[in-house]
């Protein structure tokens, strides 16, 4: 079978019209392949810095994780002595509570001790007298060991100036032991 040239020229133009059709779709392709591709990248680097964002959060929370271990473990130790306190507290409220029953008894006595006490009161006025005659005499012998502080400060220089002599006196003596020692 023969083809005519006006089918010729129709297989020509289908020919070239899926070619066109083919490039049209070929282009899209290319563009939708290249929005992909941008898509996925953008995606990649999301997901990195995400990563990345994470394993700094990670190791933030790890390096301060001894000192937080620390800071727990002074907390277990302080809530458990106080809770060794709060015991001791408790007894001591018992003990008091026990205790506070000898009130009226401990006010008796207080009674009978005042009484005794305004008898002691003439004793402590003649105890008085006594240490007045006390720091009398306390302030005599102090002013005599003042007396006598202030004569050995006299006698301090009139000291050193003997000493000096003396030692300028042992000069010879000293020069003398260089020349013949006795080792």
């Amino acid at each position: 079978m023969e083809i005519t040239v006006d089918q010729e020229q129709q297989i020509r133009q289908a020919t070239e019209d899926f070619r066109k059709a083919m490039q049209i779709r070929s282009s899209m392709n290319l563009r939708v392949a290249k929005r992909v591709t941008l898509i996925l990248r953008i995606s990649m680097v999301s997901f990195g810095l995400v990563s990345l964002i994470l394993l700094l959060m990670l190791f933030a929370f790890t390096s301060k994780m001894d000192e937080m271990i620390v800071a727990l473990d002074t907390m277990n130790s302080q809530f458990s002595s106080m809770s060794k306190d709060m015991t001791a507290m408790r007894s001591t409220i018992y003990v008091m509570e026990s205790n506070m029953s000898y009130v009226p008894v401990i006010t008796q006595v207080t009674r009978d001790i005042s009484g005794t006490v305004s008898d002691m009161s003439s004793e402590v006025d003649d105890m008085k007298g006594i240490i007045a005659n006390l720091n009398h005499d306390v302030y005599g012998i102090t002013n005599q060991v003042n007396n006598m502080t202030g004569a050995m400060r006299s006698l301090d220089p009139a000291v050193q100036y003997i000493g000096r002599d003396v030692n300028r006196m042992s000069g010879p003596m000293r020069l003398f032991n260089k020349f013949s020692p006795l080792n």
